[in-house]
């Protein structure tokens, strides 16, 4: 499977407490074969002229559960909560769905047992190595206990599982008493017995490519695609094109450069909790490559995601998801490696939630374009022209070993205008903090919009500036509003000087000399912002934060009012 087009530069029938407030989710389709590449448009970050990028991929006939999609509409703007009659079933459910707290407030995790089979793994287990394990045979309510040790397991994996809602199939990691998650890495690992006995993987267009790779089987009926599955307390790394693997047929193989820890070629209801996923090229890949292959439901919660990506290449991210509905909660989402140029994070899906997570800023910190070649499973979800980002602690630090940005968040598109998410950013609730001095970045901009018809509503922010390089709000086009009331560090600038940026402020926009936030980014007692935050209707509601070292606590006001900004001030 050839490399996904990339951006611009810069239950319940599982009886598990653990589970017991496992999400109700969304659900789309399908699958394919392999794979004709075609030509990707890569704008340069200088100049915006067009220059080939990595190929993307494209096949096959369409198939589903839900039928072929309607003939093509306008899609409406919708808000959350919404269920629209004209949604599809597989999209009809509330959205977004509720916070989910993480299980334990440690990352500790004990065994769970399953209402189908429940294996073993690891020192003293009925199963030693995770090499022996029936990947291929998992069903609905299956569980994969896997018990740390010393060394790291070190097998490729390939999944083709169908959990359902009521019973998902679940790779569980179980901690030590330190809390130490168990470890796979990619590199020098082997292809599982059962993978290669099948022959599951294609050498050139599957193998290379994930450390836990996911897709039916060659086998498997038209339109079979892997489905419910839980992925929990692991630590994933080593699937990078420094490392080598044993194939499924003996021989050595090589990564590309955008494998991932988990690479997901089309799947339904995918969640993946409380695991550190680093030193891949990717960390987490989840495509929907064509109208045949489009995913649906990523739940990306209390993650640390971090130093993954490639030297000199942009192609690469901690995350890159491509799916009807993605959910980004509670997690740490860190830089790349020095020298990679990727993302933090990017997303090519409908109705994008970023809520209550640390993120520090890599070329973008945030990356929320169009979704490749206009899937209409992605594109005529109602909800797909807009965002919500809400609750986060984004720190953007030059004096970070990875490369820090000077367009920090990026709405709207990259790549094919016909595309582009044309509805309304939602930015509230998140404290900011910029760290640079002017010779190391002479200016930076907050937000970054491809045209004039793209907007960003923001409230009950702050932006902090710690240094001397100039904040602007805008770069390139759109429109910036601000609403209710939010702070903003002293000598900000709309945009660059030629820049056709609109800034509109429509509620109070403040600014003091000094903000009155910890190391942390958190409230100290006389902070600015205390009790100045309202509620917007139609919003999804500030009711968590983030707790370190990933996962979410309950947000409790002390105050007349919320504050500004991602946490709440404690007495």
């Amino acid at each position: 499977m050839p490399h996904p087009r990339s951006p611009r530069p810069a239950a319940l029938a599982l009886q598990i407490a653990s589970l017991a407030t496992f999400a109700a989710l969304v659900g789309l389709c399908l699958t394919a074969t392999p794979v004709q590449a075609q030509r990707v448009i890569v704008p340069t970050s200088n100049s915006g002229a067009q220059t080939s990028g990595g190929p993307s991929a494209e096949s096959g006939q369409f198939l589903g559960e839900l039928g072929a999609p309607a003939a093509e509409a306008p899609a409406s703007p919708g808000k959350p909560g919404d269920a629209p009659a004209a949604a599809p079933a597989a999209i009809a459910a509330p959205w977004p769905p509720a916070p989910v707290e993480p299980a334990s407030p440690d990352g500790c995790s004990k065994p769970l047992t399953g209402s189908g089979t429940t294996y073993h793994v690891g020192p003293g287990q009925p199963i030693t190595e995770l090499t022996d394990v029936p990947w291929l045979s998992l069903r609905a309510g299956d569980v994969v206990n896997i018990y740390h040790r010393a060394e790291p397991y070190r097998t490729k994996i390939g999944l083709r599982a169908q959990g359902t809602v009521d019973a998902p199939v679940v790779i569980h990691g179980v901690t030590d008493a330190k809390c130490n998650r168990p470890v796979i890495s990619g590199q020098n690992a082997v292809t599982a017995r059962d993978a290669a006995a099948a022959g599951y993987f294609n050498k050139q267009y599957t193998e290379p490519y994930g450390l836990i790779f996911i897709y039916k089987s060659r086998e498997q009926a038209w339109g079979s695609r892997p489905k419910h599955i839980r992925i929990a307390n692991l630590k994933l790394t080593g699937a990078h094109k420094d490392n080598r693997y044993t194939a499924q047929d003996g021989s050595t193989g090589t990564y590309v450069g955008g494998a991932a820890a988990i690479y997901a070629v089309v799947v339904e209801d995918l969640t993946i909790e409380n695991c550190e996923i680093t030193r891949n090229g990717n960390g987490v890949f989840v495509n929907s490559k064509s109208e045949d292959e489009a995913s649906r439901g990523v739940y990306i919660r209390h993650n640390r995601v971090w130093e993954n990506g490639n030297v000199g290449s942009w192609f690469e991210h901690n995350l890159y998801i491509q799916t009807a509905r993605a959910l980004y909660e509670g997690n740490y989402i860190g830089q790349l490696i020095p020298g990679a140029r990727g993302s933090s994070m990017k997303d090519r899906s409908s109705a994008t939630v970023v809520r209550y997570n640390h993120i520090v800023a890599a070329a973008r910190a945030i990356d929320l374009v169009e979704i490749e070649g206009g899937v209409k499973q992605v594109l005529k979800d109602p909800l797909y022209p807009n965002a919500w980002v809400y609750g986060n602690l984004i720190v953007n630090d030059f004096r970070n070993p990875g490369q820090s940005s000077v367009k920090l968040i990026h709405w709207g598109g990259d790549n094919d205008e016909r595309y582009f998410r044309q509805g309304t950013l939602h930015f509230y609730n998140n404290t900011v903090l910029h760290q640079s001095t002017q010779a190391q970045a002479w200016y930076m901009a907050l937000f970054d919009m491809p045209t004039g018809q793209h907007k960003v509503e923001a409230r009950a922010n702050l932006f902090v500036n710690q240094g001397t390089t100039q904040m602007r709000v805008g770069h390139e086009a759109g429109t910036i509003e601000f609403l209710g009331t939010n702070w903003i560090s002293r000598d900000w600038a709309e945009a660059g000087p030629t820049a056709p940026v609109k800034i509109a402020v429509k509620g109070k926009l403040l600014s003091q000399p000094a903000v009155g936030l910890g190391p942390d980014g958190r409230p100290r007692a006389g902070a600015a912002g205390t009790d100045l935050a309202d509620s917007a209707e139609g919003l999804p509601a500030v009711e968590h934060q983030f707790a370190e070292p990933a996962g979410i606590v309950r947000r409790a006001r002390h105050g007349k009012a919320p504050d500004l900004g991602a946490f709440e001030w404690k007495p």
